[in-house]
Parts: structure tokens; sequence; C-alpha cells
């Protein structure tokens, strides 16, 4: 296992070293199908990028193996990430810096570089440098497989914003627009959008209350930190509290096991790994769904995301993390035929006094089309 990493580590070393081919971006077309000439290969992550929109995610979708693991991100989250943008109007995905270390005919290395941004304004909604990725010949093909050696021994947390506004909020859209940016560009952050008023209101939903969160816009992050208002400083502060936590190691591990759904109800076994010193009182497991098929708009006409539909909740005891918790969910009006399920675990006494903290979670997204 030493001599193996080892190599491993002389290979990843050899590559930021060496003399690397380096590649202008004026390409011409190149086949969007499998190829098996590494430079073909490397050229086509620029032209599949270029060429990337809702109608033909399958460019992108060719060019990652099953598994891909990058800074300890799968091939099913980093195309998740990567399509969470391509509702945004306007998006543009731009690939630059490329460089390519052959090692052997069968394994290349490839440094690259993906910036997301809006085409009109030329915002900047993601910037990630791709270090040491691994482009592996097998079965004939090229596939990108990440920077294997760095595989992160500690996975980070999922962090979550519950966030509480409603349609005809006059100061939430800034909020929202911040909270979508940030979700677009941390992979391991997600926002929950509860609605307090209005036709979007959840029956039975008491998480507006335990927060006291009576006022739009309100957010709460991982439980522990409240956030009222949208001025220049609170955004910032979105920001700070964000950037900290999304760095912080997952202390519950979650597997979702025997996952139903239909016109009803969504069902699911949760799986939860702790360490055994874990205290338990108080502690409740959350699962939500959450949508962006609704009709309504904020009130600058702007689409809704992450609508809170339902809500559910149950005390963990030893049992549960012993064996796992079987929950079911289905919403109020017609289930949604796109949405997503979010389940975290909570430190939750009866009174909120900052200190609720969410131990992470887990992301299962659900489409009927």
């Amino acid at each position: 296992m030493k001599l193996k990493i080892a190599i491993i580590s002389l290979f990843a070393l050899l590559f930021l070293l060496s003399a690397c081919d380096r590649y202008e971006h004026n390409f011409s077309k190149l086949p969007t199908g499998d190829v098996d000439d590494l430079e073909e290969f490397v050229q086509s992550i620029d032209y599949r990028f270029a060429m990337l929109n809702s109608d033909n995610f399958s460019l992108v979708e060719a060019l990652y193996a099953e598994d891909y693991i990058h800074n300890g991100v799968s091939k099913g989250e980093r195309l998740a990430w990567i399509e969470s943008f391509l509702d945004v109007p306007g998006v543009s995905f731009e690939v630059s810096d490329v460089e390519l270390n052959s090692i052997t005919y069968e394994i290349g290395l490839v440094n690259w570089r993906l910036k997301i941004l809006t085409q009109d304004t030329r915002t900047v909604l993601a910037d990630s440098l791709f270090v040491g990725d691994q482009a592996k010949y097998e079965d004939g093909i090229y596939l990108l497989y990440g920077n294997r050696v760095c595989i992160q021994d500690n996975p980070k947390q999922l962090v979550i914003a519950e966030y509480f506004t409603f349609d005809s909020c006059p100061n939430c859209p800034v909020a929202e627009a911040k909270l979508s940016m940030m979700q677009q560009t941390h992979p391991n952050f997600i926002y929950l959008e509860h609605h307090i008023t209005n036709a979007l209101l959840v029956p039975d939903n008491d998480t507006p209350s335990y927060y006291s969160a009576y006022s739009a816009p309100t957010a709460v992050f991982q439980g522990m930190s409240k956030v009222v208002g949208s001025a220049a400083e609170q955004l910032q502060l979105y920001d700070n509290l964000v950037n900290n936590l999304v760095n912080e190691d997952q202390s519950i591990e979650y597997e979702l096991q025997d996952i139903s759904y239909d016109s009803n109800e969504i069902r699911a076994k949760v799986i939860l790994t702790a360490s055994p010193e874990m205290d338990i009182n108080d502690m409740y497991l959350n699962y939500v769904i959450i949508t962006d098929e609704v009709s309504q708009t904020n009130v600058n006409g702007d689409p809704l995301h992450n609508v809170v539909r339902a809500v559910g909740r149950s005390p963990l005891t030893a049992w549960d993390m012993q064996h796992g918790v079987s929950i079911s969910l289905g919403t109020s009006d017609p289930m949604p035929s796109n949405y997503k399920l979010v389940v975290f675990a909570q430190y939750r006494p009866q009174v909120f006094i900052n200190e609720s903290r969410i131990y992470g979670g887990i992301v299962h997204t659900v489409s009927s089309k």
C-alpha cells in the first residue's frame, strides 16, 4: 500500500514539475462522442463545455468515468453541481489553462480550469481549478477519473440554510439571489426555502415558529446562526458563515436505502453512522421535500427555487442509530414531478438559542419525467 501511494505521489510530482503540452482554445469542431486519442480527448473537454446546454447534457456526462472521484466529489455530485447552473439565463461554461502530461499511452494527468459565468454581465458564478485530473484509457475510450490521490479522508459536511420568506416579500429577492449563487458555488451547500404566509405556506410546518422567524427575509445557517434582513452587511454575513461551515468535517455519515416513490409520497430507510460517543439526547431526524416546480414568483418576477413543500421529523433513538430509520413523506398538494428529498439530523432542544446544530445531511433528487 505504501509503495502504491509513493508511486502515485511521484506521478503527481512529475506532473507538477515537468514541461506540459499547452493548448490554445480556438479548437476546430471536435467529435462529441467517445474518442480514443488522449490529446483529442483533452481538447474535447473545452468543446463539450462550450456547447453545453440543458438539451445536450450528455456531452459532459460522457467525460466522466462511473468511479470518478475528485477531492471527495463523485461523478453524480459533480454532474449535479454542473447541471445546477443550467437554469441560469445566459449561462456559459469556459474551459481554460489546460495542461496535459502524458505519463503513459493509457494514462495522462490534466490540469484545467472551469469558469461558469453569465454571458451578458460576465458575472462569475463559479471558478474551479481541477489539478491532477486523471485521463485514463479503458475499454477503447478515454474518461476522466479525477485526482484519485487526493480523495478526502474526512468528507466535508453538507451545510444547510433554512430560509424564511414569502412570495410578495419586497426585500427578499436579493437574499434569494445570494443563496442561489452560494449553492452554485459550494457543492456541499443547500438552502431550504420555507414560506411563512400566502399560498406556499406548508400546513403544520413548525420550523418558522421554532426559530421565531416571523419576518422576512430570515436565514438560519446550520441551525446555529440566525440572520435577519437583506442589507449588504447581512449578505456578507451569509458569505462568512458558509465559507467557514463548508470546510467542517462530516460528523454523521448518511445513506439512503430502499428508496421508492409514487404520486403520493416518497419512502426510504436512512442509515446513520456516527461516533458511539455522540450524545443523541434531543436529536431529531428531519426530512424535507423541496422543489422549483411552483407557479409563484418573487416580486421581481424571478422564479423561486428550493421551495419547501413538505416537512417531516422524528426523534432519534439508540435503536435508530444502530438499525436505521424508515421515513415517508408526501405533500398536501399533488407531488411535484421533480423535487429533492433533504434528510438531516439536528440537535433540537425545545427552545432555540442559537445552538440547534445540524449535523450535515444528504440530498436525493427525484425526477419522474
